[in-house]
């Protein structure tokens, strides 16, 4: 095990350098140093709240929707907790911890190395659940993440906890370890599987417009997906992913699948990315946010989504995909069944009017009189007035031809369609184009003609 005193640090020493066989200028100059020293954070002491706007923040940190993100430098040894306040970075919280033995990133388990990538909190164990050498709680990491496992790095049992004995640096076996008032206060920062830790050998401190390009870059690819899947291509999909991406395919289909459906009864579907955050590591980039798909008009929380973007060449990729809350999507997507099964096929909608036409050019009354339902009207007539109108104009016209072009099938509800389409009728007295328009109603699971208008073409 590793410790301060062994490790060649010592503040003391430093102090030395500063004081010993110094002149009266070059002490002026050593006190300014020595205050520029004590005021900067020693790696492996201290901790706090700060909440100050800080002018350089991790390069990690592209955008931050609600909540906060947990950034961790393996090579200094330091937590930090930041925040965006819709302006700038707030950095809410510094303090020491302890990452694994071993140098890098881990590989496989056992090697007592703390692995470095983007991950989340899955679960929380309380003091009672916990043996004392994790202290007073313990956060469990979604390590491997799915490009870890894409990439054979394997282990498990990867957690941010307390301890129960003095914190020295590098003496984990893989966790990251905090003093017990350090994971107490930083769990208030923490909500499970959304608060995004970030763990790096170091950090790389940039300036925040540093990330208005990264930002605007991603942001272009999260665009296209979204317009994929409000289009419901999955060859549009397929396009933005990665030859060997890993992802559910099957449960994306379907919900491609469900949205042509809807887009072809004439039904609408927008997607917006809420809380949109981006998240930056060495090889790979994180966006995070909530599925807000609005149906018809209707709002629906697809639950949150991570894609774990790359880039090759100039193009972003996708990755992977995580969806956080599956029931939430499963249950969005049964919701769209729904929605689809609600509306009839517009191919049975033209066998019911096809039928109707055979019946009226062969002068089948009985026929043509069942198509129609029982409250019918029209033109100031209703049912029995409108069939002996019709039987009259049966008897007079002979030899009557009707071709049908342009249908077209509005939706109302369930149980309401109207249906237009322009007809060409023909027969020993009469020959008129013009358009008809059926008002349709559901009866006991059959379709009929509650309404009938016509208008002739000029």
């Amino acid at each position: 095990m590793t410790s301060y005193e062994g490790s060649g640090y010592s503040p003391m020493k430093r102090q030395s350098m500063v004081w010993c066989g110094a002149k009266p200028a070059v002490l002026f100059l050593g006190i300014i140093v020595l205050s520029i020293i004590v005021m900067t954070p020693v790696p492996g002491f201290g901790s706090g709240t700060t909440d100050e706007s800080v002018s350089f923040i991790p390069d990690s940190l592209v955008s931050l929707a609600a909540g906060h993100a947990i950034v961790i430098d393996k090579t200094t040894q330091r937590l930090f907790v930041y925040r965006f306040d819709g302006t700038s970075f707030q950095r809410a919280y510094e303090t020491a911890c302890s990452t694994g033995k071993n140098k890098g990133t881990k590989i496989r388990s056992g090697d007592a190395r703390t692995p470095e990538g983007i991950y989340f909190p899955i679960k929380l164990f309380s003091d009672a659940e916990l043996s004392a050498i994790y202290g007073s709680m313990a956060f469990d990491l979604s390590y491997p993440n799915i490009l870890d496992k894409k990439e054979g790095n394997n282990g498990n049992n990867i957690w941010l906890h307390g301890t129960d004995k003095p914190l020295m640096p590098y003496q984990s076996n893989g966790c990251i370890a905090l003093e017990n008032n350090d994971i107490d206060a930083v769990s208030r920062f923490i909500t499970l599987n959304e608060t995004p830790i970030i763990i790096q050998d170091y950090i790389k401190w940039v300036p925040p417009p540093v990330q208005i390009s990264q930002r605007e870059d991603i942001t272009l690819l999260i665009d296209a997906w979204t317009n994929a899947v409000c289009d419901g291509s999955v060859q549009k999909l397929a396009g933005l992913y990665g030859k060997d991406s890993q992802y559910d395919k099957e449960e994306r289909d379907r919900l491609a699948g469900q949205i042509q459906t809807l887009k072809k009864y004439g039904g609408g579907v927008t997607l917006v990315p809420k809380d949109l955050s981006l998240l930056k590591h060495d090889k790979y980039t994180v966006a995070m946010f909530r599925q807000g798909f609005t149906v018809n008009g209707r709002p629906y929380d697809a639950g949150l989504r991570k894609l774990f973007l790359k880039k090759w060449l100039n193009d972003w990729y996708i990755e992977g995909e995580v969806t956080v809350d599956p029931g939430k999507e499963r249950q969005f997507i049964a919701e769209l069944e729904k929605t689809n099964n609600e509306y009839v096929n517009r191919d049975d909608i033209r066998k019911v009017v096809d039928t109707w036409i055979v019946s009226w050019k062969a002068g089948d009354m009985k026929g043509y009189a069942s198509f129609y339902a029982g409250d019918f009207r029209s033109r100031g007539m209703d049912l029995d007035k409108w069939l002996a109108y019709k039987s009259n104009i049966f008897r007079l016209h002979k030899d009557i031809h009707i071709d049908i072009k342009n249908l077209k099938v509005t939706y109302q509800s369930r149980h309401k369609v109207i249906v237009t389409f322009e007809q060409n009728y023909r027969s020993s007295r009469v020959n008129a184009v013009g358009i008809k328009t059926l008002y349709f109603k559901n009866v006991d699971n059959s379709w009929k003609i509650c309404k009938e208008l016509w208008r002739q073409k000029k």
